[in-house]
């Protein structure tokens, strides 16, 4: 009898033991990947950042693993924790010098990605569902429209509520950074010795090399500007979000002749709807209300840094696709207008805004640039003070190694 107990009881605990590990796979989310002063941060918290950027590094679900995309998604897992990290440090220390609270304004900001990001998306999808019936004319184009919206709502965390809770927390932590030197202002003298110092020094970089210019337009501030930059709106008549994902792929693997194949695809089945355009702004139409009409580049969207003045092209431009550089180039005076110009990412129709010429940007002008940047370099400088003493003082447990897993 007794041998009969210790037998069922063995098997009592293998049942039970097996029943744990199968939450645990199915549980996953509540792992606990770190720990600050005893807080955890868990993996569902890190899938909220991650899932909340990957559209930028075209990662997904089927992709994220393979040898050309194992790097980028472990980048941006590292970076997501890192975070993650210093959000609890700011909600456990910086809410002692500083309001943590989720603001309007926070509130709004998140408000506007996330409608500016639900317009694209509804877009997208109404050329993808149309062209999806035209092959299919059973399907119920409202049906496979919705369908479509459902799944890209999914993937960039938004029906999740994924971007949402990402967002406030970088929102809050750079609230926070900001209210440590709120009451920082710089001294006339301070930005007369910066712009002094700073001027042949920019100089005299751009003209060894006009890219230059782009390292201080995102660190600092311009105070020089060089001939022969060319200012340049784009009307972009996008390709479906998963054919440029899908050529994206194609490039990383090295399938040119097969990514051409593609393109030229489907180019072809909005190339009608590119040359009516062009030709509407050729009869006399205005640019502007047709790039607001039918323009699906988001850079060109109202509230985009790039909206009011365009992007800036010159020789030698690597950072935009090739095509877009050149038809750029191709322009002669403001107001031209580009042919219909082909890419992976759709047609541009590309609108010359204006050709610069060599000048020293007076300090009245840059002022406000260079108030900005020392007030940021302050803001930095006490900032990372504070966050090196919270690390000492903190109790931070990582595990690592299960962000990759």
């Amino acid at each position: 009898m007794k041998k009969r107990l210790f037998v069922l009881l063995i098997v009592m605990l293998m049942v039970l033991s097996s029943c744990k590990l199968v939450i645990n796979e199915n549980d996953d989310e509540n792992e606990i990947v770190a720990t600050v002063n005893g807080q955890p941060i868990t993996k569902k918290d890190l899938l909220d950042c991650y899932h909340a950027y990957r559209n930028y590094y075209n990662l997904t679900d089927n992709n994220e693993k393979t040898k050309y995309f194992i790097d980028d998604r472990n980048t941006l897992l590292e970076s997501a924790y890192k975070t993650l990290i210093e959000y609890q440090l700011v909600m456990q220390y910086g809410s002692k010098m500083a309001s943590t609270d989720v603001t309007e304004e926070m509130k709004k900001t998140i408000d506007d990605e996330i409608a500016s990001i639900k317009q694209a998306i509804e877009s997208g999808a109404q050329s993808i569902a149309e062209e999806t019936v035209a092959e299919d004319p059973n399907l119920d184009l409202e049906y496979v429209k919705q369908k479509r919206i459902e799944e890209r709502l999914k993937y960039r965390g938004i029906s999740t509520g994924e971007y949402e809770r990402a967002r406030t927390k970088e929102l809050i932590i750079t609230s926070v950074k900001s209210q440590i030197t709120a009451d920082y202002e710089p001294t006339e003298k301070a930005i007369k010795n910066y712009y002094d110092t700073y001027l042949d020094i920019q100089k005299n970089a751009i003209l060894r090399d006009i890219s230059a210019y782009d390292n201080y337009t995102m660190e600092s501030v311009n105070l020089f500007e060089p001939a022969g930059f060319y200012y340049v709106k784009n009307l972009l008549i996008a390709l479906p979000d998963d054919v440029q994902k899908t050529l994206s792929e194609l490039r990383a693997a090295g399938k040119d002749d097969e990514a051409n194949e593609l393109r030229d695809k489907e180019l072809a089945k909005i190339r009608d709807k590119a040359q009516q355009i062009y030709n509407r702004i050729m009869a006399g139409e205005s640019y502007e209300e047709l790039l607001e009409q039918y323009g699906e580049d988001p850079g060109m969207k109202e509230g985009s840094a790039y909206a009011k003045e365009g992007y800036r092209v010159y020789e030698g431009l690597t950072t935009y696709e090739k095509n877009f550089v050149e038809a750029s180039l191709s322009l002669e005076k403001a107001g031209d207008i580009s042919k219909p110009t082909g890419s992976d990412f759709g047609y541009y129709i590309i609108k010359l805004v204006r050709i610069t010429e060599e000048r020293e940007i007076p300090l009245d002008e840059a002022r406000e640039g260079i108030k900005k940047v020392l007030i940021a370099s302050k803001s930095s400088e006490y900032y990372d003070e504070y966050y090196e003493n919270w690390i000492r003082n903190a109790k931070i447990v990582e595990y690592k190694q299960k962000i990759y897993e």
